[in-house]
């Protein structure tokens, strides 16, 4: 009677395609667990989920004001985790690593479509696929929003279309237009295509901003005037034309493409051979023409950051995986580019254990004394060693593309450990969050909030603002057992009589102490 379960037990097999993205799921998940957030951006990220928890979802706050920076869906998500044991931090923390590996499976199920078997690998070992869940930002769930959008379209499901399509705005606002309409053009010759197609997916698109749209007027509605100004113009079309922030030179993101498609990058300068003729024709040269619009299109776009073209990036796997497949003599190309991505992870090693010591005035006081006791090298060292493993295992001629793949995401992924451990002591501010965690008293501050660490590291979420000194004095003499935390720069040449200094760190370059009433 055990044979049958026995036999039953033995046939259970993963299927192929849940490996890459499972790689990336726990490498990304290993990231949130070793390290803290990081200052500015995922510390910001972190504070207005925390207030939106104690507030209208439908109204983002930074700070008790209303914030309107990012849409919601990021934000939504993480809440619903919460509704599961799982704690806050974390509910938002884990999203683009799980993001970034749904999207792996979806590439995977695209390019079975397609025929292909290296798609799956490719979407979760490209440099800027694998980084893309390591980090607390939008761009992995809008990759995911936009793939399943476009795996919808080629299924024939309406409904899953606009519904993808509508998450994708949610998650990044109208930008996310500038990814789907292309991409779903590059790849409807796989769609069967019927008279009255073009109607369906301008339909669906349309009906996508719907929620948005009502999203967008009732966040303006509770967030008054100016911040409805903000949200429905500034955030949007205004980055497009006035002054923004992240401006950059036209040419930014060509090294952001050239480093980003490694282990790849010399499958986009492979002679041309003759195509295939058939639909794998017709998709491959749409979406290579998709890919080119995409990087013109934020090239012109002023405000320029690297994960930007994140969505970019499952076009990419799915080209170079036909690439490498109907031309396997180019598989020299792609050991070439394996053997380039772990010389500048050795690089980044070597310049980080030489450049590091020049850095201490930068890094919080945590990272200051590890930089003073040489404890970075230990690090550099682990990620020096896996990229010389990574190098030798390369040399091995009968290592095939899948073989390739599996090491330079796995050898990446291993080798990214070590340097966000070491970020995360050099840059988060332990000692300040230690100063706080260490009292349940009052917290101000006197100058720059840096956008919101200190709510999110005080023990409560109310904090008073100070406008110079003389109040930091006053304020401080009627609660006696509070903290202050000031900007030097902005408290003068020398601390308030009475008032002594319990803590000294770094957030993002910037000196922070720590005041308390002296005994």
């Amino acid at each position: 009677m055990s044979v049958l379960p026995a036999r039953r037990m033995h046939s259970v097999r993963w299927p192929l395609g849940t490996w890459p993205a499972l790689t990336a799921l726990v490498f990304g998940l290993c990231v949130v667990l070793m390290r803290p957030p990081l200052p500015i951006d995922e510390t910001r990220y972190l504070e207005v989920f925390h207030e939106s928890l104690r507030g209208s979802p439908l109204l983002l706050r930074l700070l008790g004001e209303p914030y309107a920076e990012k849409p919601p869906l990021l934000f939504w998500v993480a809440r619903t985790l919460t509704w599961l044991p799982i704690p806050p931090d974390f509910a938002l923390r884990c999203l683009p690593a799980l993001s970034a590996a749904a999207s792996v499976l979806v590439v995977e199920r695209l390019g079975r479509r397609l025929g292909l078997t290296l798609a799956g690998w490719l979407q979760a070992g490209l440099w800027i696929g694998s980084i893309s869940g390591q980090f607390l930002h939008f761009d992995p769930l809008v990759t995911l929003s936009v793939w399943a959008a476009v795996d919808a379209w080629v299924r024939r499901s309406e409904l899953g279309f606009t519904a993808w399509s509508a998450a994708a705005l949610l998650a990044k606002g109208p930008v996310a237009y500038l990814f789907l309409i292309p991409l779903v053009w590059s790849l409807t010759p796989l769609r069967a295509w019927r008279p009255g197609d073009k109607a369906r997916a301008a339909r669906g698109l349309a009906l996508a901003l719907i929620p948005l749209a009502a999203w967008a007027i009732s966040a303006a509605a509770l967030g008054g005037k100016e911040f409805g100004q903000a949200l429905l113009w500034d955030r949007w079309a205004g980055r497009v034309a006035g002054n923004v922030a992240h401006a950059r030179g036209l040419y930014f993101y060509v090294p952001v493409v050239l480093v980003g498609s490694l282990p790849a990058t010399f499958l986009l300068f492979g002679r041309r051979q003759p195509q295939d003729e058939g639909g794998a024709r017709e998709w491959s040269t749409r979406l290579g023409w998709a890919l080119l619009g995409i990087l013109v299109l934020f090239t012109l776009i002023r405000g320029k950051q690297a994960h930007y073209l994140e969505p970019a990036a499952p076009a990419l796997a799915l080209w170079l995986a036909w690439r490498i497949e109907s031309r396997p003599h180019e598989l020299r190309l792609l050991r070439m580019g394996a053997r380039a991505q772990f010389g500048l992870l050795l690089v980044l090693a070597a310049l980080g254990a030489l450049l590091l010591p020049r850095a201490a005035a930068s890094v919080g006081t945590r990272g200051s004394d590890l930089i003073a006791a040489r404890g970075f090298l230990l690090p550099m060292a682990i990620v020096a060693f896996i990229a010389v493993l990574g190098l030798v295992a390369t040399t091995r001629q009968r290592l095939s593309a899948h073989g390739l793949l599996i090491v330079t995401l796995c050898g990446m992924s291993a080798g990214a450990l070590p340097i966000h451990w070491l970020a995360g002591e050099l840059l988060f501010p332990h000692e300040l969050a230690e100063a706080l965690r260490s009292s349940s008293a009052k917290v101000a501050y006197l100058g720059s909030s840096h956008h919101g660490v200190y709510a999110l590291l005080a023990p409560t979420p109310e904090l008073d603002r100070l406008n110079d000194a003389v109040e930091l004095s006053s304020w401080s003499e009627l609660h006696p057992d509070s903290l202050v935390l000031v900007d030097p720069k902005a408290l003068g040449e020398q601390v308030p009589p009475g008032l002594v200094v319990v803590a000294r760190d770094v957030v993002h370059r910037a000196p922070v102490l720590v005041l308390r009433r002296g005994s």
